[in-house]
């Protein structure tokens, strides 16, 4: 981390005469430096690959000709240039490559000039520039690093940390305004309040008249800012309670019953997500007389926070190999591991996936199917087993830099092969039921087989799609569902129409 804090030995000098404009120009891009600076310093320390730095560069570099076509940058030797036409705007001499610091100097005075040369680079502000220089560099890396730019990133803060509020949605109408929902484990939930109770006023104004975007501003606030509700009880009592406004994360988890079987649909991983798991397992799985089996709907699931899915698995884990992480960075590398009780009380349980299922989905799919504590049913999944880690830039925009390769308890990666169901349903109802009787025989799995098989080296593309097309990346449908309740029940009449899938949030 000593790039982050110095500039190294050796800074560059600018060969070319930059004017008193250029000058200018540098005041006000000044935080673009730091920007740079901060950002290549992480990839070149994090990233599961060795960065090669003056590559990178120049290629961040070219971002300024898809602005400007006529300026194109050149590694010459020792030498950086930036051309316009037939002439020379800007030449700096090469830093040592595996100084990060310096060759974000190198840019960041290189881009000064450009901006200085091109009109249409003057107008770009310095967030513009940046985004042009790391969309183009990370773009010669894998297919998921990526710049985020600061409202982007800002928003997807909000999804995997959440927003200051009270959790509470509430609807207009002419007696105040009703509770139409409640978020758990947000400040309303909290302070008990519940669907169907009126809030009369907020902060001594009333809701009576109040539009719903009115009501939702009121609401809104600094997290740790108190808010007076003035609220009617379900018993017709009226009091006046104060909350603090926190941080409150979106709901992923939601249940819903299917022929008596509980579905409890996981739509992403925030960070209450397993929290949020946790409760709904425990209040169907130990219900008497007990549910015939669970169904854990990943579905559609693209992943977000990996520790979230690696505590979900060991929800239902007692032991065993949840992922390994491996990486170049020591932070990166890392055996996650199964060590608490199985809060299913060994209920039955159906994992459902599709070709949208991804990432931190993936994960909790591989590791309850490759212990033996699920069936996953559906088809092949998304394949993303490389995962990201978030590098926050002085301008509040974001770095996401692949540092992991994730490999599932079989031993095989996920990256590029997915996870193989052991009901394969996007082949038919047929293929379904015949795996389903194979999986109660205790027949072996030749597809499974040659899935572990891939353990310890890589795998061509070809060789990858191969695997993949024994169960095709498809869409999730009510067959999904049905299958479940084959799985539980046994494939009778009462189950052998496929039933409506569940609603999604």
């Amino acid at each position: 981390m000593g790039g982050l804090r110095c500039l190294g030995l050796g800074l560059l000098a600018v060969l070319a005469v930059l004017g008193r404009a250029q000058a200018a120009v540098a005041d006000s891009q000044a935080p673009l430096a730091t920007v740079l600076r901060v950002g290549l310093t992480a990839l070149a320390e994090r990233h599961v690959d060795p960065i090669d730095l003056p590559g990178l560069t120049v290629a961040g570099l070219r971002g300024l000709s898809l602005a400007d076509r006529r300026i194109v940058p050149r590694l010459a030797g020792r030498t950086i240039e930036l051309r316009a036409g037939d002439g020379v705007v800007a030449r700096v001499q090469a830093p040592p490559a595996d100084a990060p610091a310096s060759w974000a100097e190198a840019a960041s005075r290189l881009i000064t000039a450009a901006s200085t040369a091109s009109p249409v680079l003057a107008r770009k502000s310095s967030a513009a520039l940046a985004r042009a220089f790391f969309d183009e560099a990370l773009a010669t890396l894998d297919p998921y690093s990526r710049y985020v730019p600061p409202e982007e990133a800002r928003t997807g803060r909000s999804r995997r940390l959440g927003e200051a509020g009270l959790g509470l949605v509430l609807a207009p109408d002419p007696g105040g305004a009703v509770i139409a929902r409640v978020i758990d484990d947000a400040p309303a939930w909290a302070a008990g309040l519940t669907e169907g109770e009126r809030v009369l006023a907020i902060d001594g104004r009333s809701t009576a008249r109040l539009s719903a975007t009115q009501l939702e501003a009121a609401l809104e606030g600094e997290e740790s800012a108190p808010v007076s509700l003035t609220v009617r009880r379900e018993s017709g009592r009226t009091e006046t309670i104060v909350l603090a406004r926190a941080m409150v994360a979106p709901e992923t988890v939601s249940l819903s019953w299917q022929s008596a079987i509980p579905i409890v649909r996981v739509s992403a991983f925030n960070r209450l997500t397993d929290r949020r798991l946790a409760r709904a397992v425990i209040a169907v799985a130990h219900r008497d007389p007990a549910p015939p089996g669970l169904v854990l709907d990943l579905r559609g699931n693209r992943g977000g926070l990996l520790r979230q899915a690696i505590t979900a698995a060991d929800l239902f884990l007692t032991g065993g190999v949840i992922a390994v992480a491996e990486g170049r960075h020591p932070d990166a590398s890392r055996v996650h591991r199964a060590d608490g009780a199985d809060i299913a009380g060994g209920l039955r349980l159906a994992v459902l996936v599709d070709g949208a299922s991804a990432s931190s989905a993936e994960v909790l799919a591989a590791a309850l199917q490759d212990n033996g504590r699920a069936v996953v049913i559906g088809s092949v999944t998304t394949g993303k087993g490389l995962i990201q880690t978030v590098v926050p830039l002085p301008d509040e925009s974001e770095l996401h830099i692949t540092w992991s390769n994730l490999i599932a308890p079989g031993g095989y990666a996920v990256q590029g092969l997915g996870v193989l169901p052991a009901v394969c349903t996007s082949r038919g109802a047929e293929a379904a039921r015949a795996a389903l009787v194979a999986l109660a025989a205790g027949a072996a799995r030749e597809a499974e087989a040659a899935w572990r098989a891939t353990a310890g080296r890589p795998v061509p593309p070809a060789e990858a799609a191969r695997l993949r097309d024994t169960c095709p990346a498809a869409e999730g449908s009510a067959l999904d569902i049905t299958a479940a309740v084959w799985l539980f029940r046994g494939p009778d009449e009462s189950a052998s129409v496929p039933a409506p899938a569940p609603t999604r949030p």
